[in-house]
């Protein structure tokens, strides 16, 4: 195939993903019709035959094309007929069942505060466990599988939206409104216990080292008794003197 075939092809592509159904890609675009470059291209990859696409394909689109059917804004892109993409409507009955994945760092925070938004405005549920996971698999390669209550969350108050078939939108997921494994145990290390050395055997080093070391406060409290001692040694040596002398005071005079 001609590459400029494959361009074309490859637009054309970019154009249904986009403007017709993202929601068959896990895709959620914002309310301009804009998904993320990264994220197009992380769902876009994940099909066989388009493997091979990254960023550089999409400006090559647009440098080829006279008149390319997405169009790029910094780092999202969106289709030019984004107009026909559905709004995000209130869904009153839902399934009972809906599917998200968070990431194992984070899933003992999700226990206790609950499922927040990350990524996008809205936590993305799905109608599908197999699409929720290829979602969460685009950040985390082992993501942890949590299954929503759809009654118990909407009389918590929390308003469900769909934006396509198969995912919802939801602001937050409240603790008691979803279950999901439990959380593993941290193995437990046991301590290990401090040998304390034994005097014999370091005295032993020293003496086949044919020397001693002694530890900064030993050498501190050596060196001032020896200062003592040199200092005791002068002071009685003067006081003998004076008593010879006191002692034999006219021996000058013999």
């Amino acid at each position: 195939m001609k590459r400029k075939q494959h361009i074309e092809k490859f637009a054309k592509f970019s154009d249904y993903v986009l403007g017709h159904c993202p929601w068959e890609f896990g895709l959620v675009p914002d309310e301009k019709g804009y998904v993320k470059i990264k994220e197009f291209l992380q769902a876009v990859t994940e099909i066989e035959g388009w493997r091979h696409i990254r960023k550089n394909s999409i400006n090559e689109m647009l440098l080829v094309l006279p008149n390319p059917p997405v169009e790029v804004d910094d780092t999202r892109i969106r289709s030019k007929n984004h107009q026909n993409l559905p709004a995000y409507q209130p869904c009153p009955e839902p399934p009972k069942l809906l599917h998200v994945c968070v990431k194992q760092k984070s899933y003992a925070a999700v226990l206790e505060n609950g499922i927040r938004p990350t990524a996008h405005p809205f936590i993305v549920c799905c109608e599908d466990l197999e699409m929720a996971v290829k979602i969460a698999k685009r950040r985390a390669p082992h993501p942890v599988k949590l299954t929503i209550h759809t009654r118990t969350l909407m009389e918590k108050g929390v308003v469900l939206r769909h934006c396509g078939h198969g995912l919802y939108l939801s602001e937050a997921v409240p603790v008691d409104c979803f279950t999901g494994p439990a959380l593993p145990q941290e193995p437990q290390i046991p301590k290990k216990a401090v040998k304390k050395p034994d005097p014999v055997e370091i005295y032993k080093q020293q003496a086949q080292a044919g020397s001693f070391s002694l530890s900064p406060a030993e050498e501190k409290s050596f060196k001032s008794k020896k200062k003592e001692k040199d200092t005791s040694w002068k002071n009685n040596k003067k006081r003998l003197r004076r008593e010879k002398k006191n002692f034999w005071p006219d021996q000058e005079d013999r």
